[in-house]
């Protein structure tokens, strides 16, 4: 069918490009006259629509978009994300554990061993506090009751009755930790840490003393695994005693039970014995230093914690007798005269207060002390050290 429509110009007639629009010669020729470049511009239009175009319609408003809803979306994935991460990374806690034993001490796999039942032992850390073993709460709870049991004694959370059947430390029922441990856990082993780390330092040990260095040393590290001591001023204070009292008393004390050491974490020692240490360090290892030479043994000493503080008070007055002597060999004979008199004096006071610490009857001594005491010029001294005798009953009154 012909198409009845007039067709101006070809599809590329003159003065257009394809796209309809004006070639270079046109559009200066409406550069020249504005009318024929609007006449251009309608005949362009007319084209345009000619061949099924039209006017370009605006586009359409874009959907809003719930910003709520994608970023909660988008935090889930991100918390799924890190879980996951966790859940590869491994335990650093795990890499130190040798076994992991179940509810029959036997050897397990980890995941056999319910997480709320996995413990260890506090006192059982290794020399750089290292987590080895982790048993099954059960297996211990267990242990603990059969000891009771056999004892007919149910013992105190803190009393360190029972055995580790690996280690064979000792430990009590609060020594029994959750595995992994805990912040509060953590806190508690970094103290230790701590601790050990100043022991030798604080501890000031004889170099040629080797029995106390390997004995004490490793008594107190052990009191510190055990939680006997938890500060540092305990550990200066037990440097005390042993700077004062030495091996002797500090380790191996006067019976069973009742060594210094022992009666030091068990608060045996009140604030006026450790005064009497610091303020009158000479006096007490005059008394209690056994390791000097013509000491008394241990055992025929009544123990320095069981001083009343009015015993102390009474020993302390004697210390400002114990002034340096200047021993010249170029003295004079006046001076070495007034040194002799005063050496006399000190093995008096020495010889009478020995007495009045001593664990046994002392009257077959009274008669031999009051004639040296007699002997001495200064009367007030002469009357404070003729009392030793109402002393010495006294103070093994109030040790008994």
């Amino acid at each position: 069918m012909a198409d009845n429509r007039a067709r101006l110009y070809g599809q590329n007639g003159p003065g257009l490009t394809r796209n309809y629009a004006y070639n270079s010669s046109s559009n200066n020729n409406s550069n020249n006259n504005g009318e024929i470049s609007r006449e251009a511009r309608n005949m362009n239009n007319l084209i345009h629509s000619l061949h099924g175009g039209g006017p370009q319609s605006p586009g359409r408003k874009p959907k809003a978009v719930n910003v709520s809803k994608y970023q909660k979306m988008l935090n889930n994935l991100e918390i799924k994300n890190k879980n996951k991460n966790n859940n590869n990374k491994p335990n650093i806690e795990n890499k130190n554990v040798v076994s992991w034993l179940n509810s029959s001490m036997a050897e397990s796999k980890k995941s056999k061993i319910p997480k709320n039942k996995r413990v260890f032992l506090l006192t059982d850390l290794t020399k750089n506090f290292k987590i080895k073993h982790v048993w099954d709460r059960r297996f211990l709870n267990g242990l603990v009751e059969s000891y009771e049991t056999r004892y007919n004694r149910v013992h105190n959370s803190k009393d360190p009755f029972f055995t580790s059947p690996l280690t064979r430390n000792k430990f009590s029922k609060n020594d029994i930790k959750a595995y992994p441990p805990t912040d509060a856990t953590k806190r508690i082993i970094k103290q230790i840490m701590n601790l050990e780390a100043n022991v030798n330092t604080l501890m000031k040990i004889n170099n040629r003393d080797y029995l106390a260095r390997s004995n004490i040393l490793e008594t107190i590290k052990r009191g510190v695994r055990k939680r006997d001591i938890t500060t540092e001023k305990q550990l200066k204070e037990l440097a005390l005693i042993y700077k004062v009292t030495g091996k002797e008393l500090f380790i191996s004390g006067h019976k069973k039970g009742g060594d210094y050491y022992t009666a030091y974490v068990n608060g045996e020692f009140k604030p006026h014995h450790i005064k009497f240490m610091e303020t009158k360090p000479f006096i007490v290892s005059q008394l209690y230093d056994t390791t000097r030479k013509g000491r008394l043994p241990a055992r025929a000493i009544i123990p320095l914690y069981k001083l009343p503080e009015a015993a102390t008070t009474y020993l302390s007055k004697f210390d400002k007798y114990e002034r340096p002597l200047n021993m010249r060999p170029n003295n004079s004979n006046s001076k070495k005269e007034k040194q002799k008199n005063i050496l006399e004096k000190r093995r008096v006071i020495r010889l009478a207060l020995r007495q009045v610490v001593r664990d046994g009857n002392v009257s077959h001594m009274k008669s031999q002390i009051l004639g040296a005491i007699k002997g001495l010029t200064n009367s007030n001294l002469r009357n404070n050290l003729s009392e030793f005798y109402e002393w010495h009953e006294l103070v093994r009154n109030a040790s008994s």
